[in-house]
């Protein structure tokens, strides 16, 4: 089975929840497609809570962490994940990932950050992580592969690094006003990006081969669809990537693969971490142990839906005009505990026996709820 996992609103829905769901039998396989080590998928198990950034939800139950070339991991965070995750499980994880996929780079989260700092009461909403800053980078000519790194010797990385502070820095450095570059010990860090990447990689060639040799395929899409790069009226409140069905399904699409099931995740009320437009309602008082006050986001703001029909038009839009296939819909609502089992919309309360009512007539054809932290006690509607 080929899933796609995504994110109905802003982001911080609950999918590291449904990834975990989803992973609990079988061979599975985690895809990270778009941004970076930005992400924060929370997955609860009994006496354990992990925040996964670079590797899968699912792999509390032993799900491999796949990266396509869309994602932009950071080398410099990753041991430090996968050490916490070690101690917190007990596991190994494993990570498969395509060769061309670029890394984001210690100069891309000071600029990211030093952008951000400079903005003020205009900040854009940025999770000081780089993942735009790598993006510009790389479509700039400056890129740095996994396929490279790997490769390569660390005095050849370390060249291509000193060609990044030589030829690239500066004009972006002078672009923004940033008057401090930032001063690194090059060739240590040539050596620690080589040092990390033999140790936690193992890089794919077959891609195709490789996800059938798996019973189920996740792509783990980070934040959320009305933070998607197309959404001009968002700008520039915006990600830098897509965040809908269109890069799973272009993946897949490649290798004569198709997804078997969208899976739409939402709260049963909207959340916005990061600055930008947003409908707060100071009624609800919800308490977010993930999304916790910090520099880049301030803090977690709280709303609700237009109304369901808006919810809803908002899941079957993604897939009507984003996949070249017909292809099965499902809602995963979380967060029902804290609702006492409604949606909460401008319109009043809406019950979710009225909901499914609502989405199976709109083609949706599966709902999975969700009234606890942890993923057994997940209920499945058809």
């Amino acid at each position: 089975m080929y899933y796609a996992v995504i994110g109905t609103n802003y982001g911080d829905e609950g999918k590291g929840l449904a990834v975990d769901f989803l992973t609990l039998n079988g061979r599975n396989l985690g895809v990270r497609h778009n941004g970076g080590a930005q992400a924060g998928h929370t997955v609860e198990k009994e006496g354990k809570r992990f925040v996964f950034h670079e590797l899968s939800s699912g792999s509390f139950n032993g799900a491999d962490t796949y990266w396509a070339e869309t994602f932009f991991p950071d080398l410099y965070k990753l041991e430090e994940e996968m050490r916490e995750f070690k101690e917190a499980s007990g596991k190994e994880a494993k990570i498969f990932a395509s060769p061309r996929a670029a890394i984001t780079l210690l100069y891309d989260v000071y600029l990211n950050q030093k952008k951000e700092e400079s903005r003020g009461d205009q900040k854009h909403g940025s999770c000081g992580m780089g993942i735009w800053e790598a993006t510009r980078r790389t479509q700039n000519g400056f890129g740095l592969t996994l396929g490279f790194i790997s490769s390569e010797s660390c005095e050849k990385i370390a060249s291509r690094l000193y060609k990044i502070e030589s030829d690239y820095m500066p004009a972006r450095l002078e672009k923004f006003s940033i008057e401090e570059p930032l001063h690194l010990n090059v060739m240590e860090y040539a050596a620690l990006l080589k040092d990390v990447c033999g140790r936690f990689i193992t890089l794919v060639d077959d891609e195709k081969s490789f996800f059938e040799s798996y019973d189920n395929v996740i792509f783990e899409t980070g934040q959320g669809l009305l933070l998607d790069m197309t959404r001009e009226e968002m700008w520039p409140h915006t990600t830098c990537s897509r965040t809908n069905i269109s890069v799973p399904a272009g993946i897949l699409e490649r290798h004569g693969l198709k997804i078997d099931e969208a899976v739409y995740v939402t709260r049963t009320y909207l959340t916005r971490h990061g600055a930008g437009p947003f409908r707060e309602d100071s009624t609800l008082t919800f308490v977010d142990a993930t999304n916790v006050h910090n520099p880049w986001q301030d803090r977690i703001r709280y709303g609700r839906f237009e109304s369901a029909a808006e919810l809803i038009d908002r899941v079957t839009g993604d897939c009507k005009e984003d996949c070249p296939y017909q292809v099965k819909t499902s809602m995963f609502i979380t967060h029902l505990n804290e609702t006492e089992g409604k949606l909460l919309t401008c319109d009043g309360d809406v019950e979710i026996t009225d909901l499914k009512n609502d989405a199976f007539d709109a083609g949706i054809t599966k709902l999975y709820l969700s009234d606890s932290r942890f993923s057994r006690d997940v209920e499945i509607i058809v």
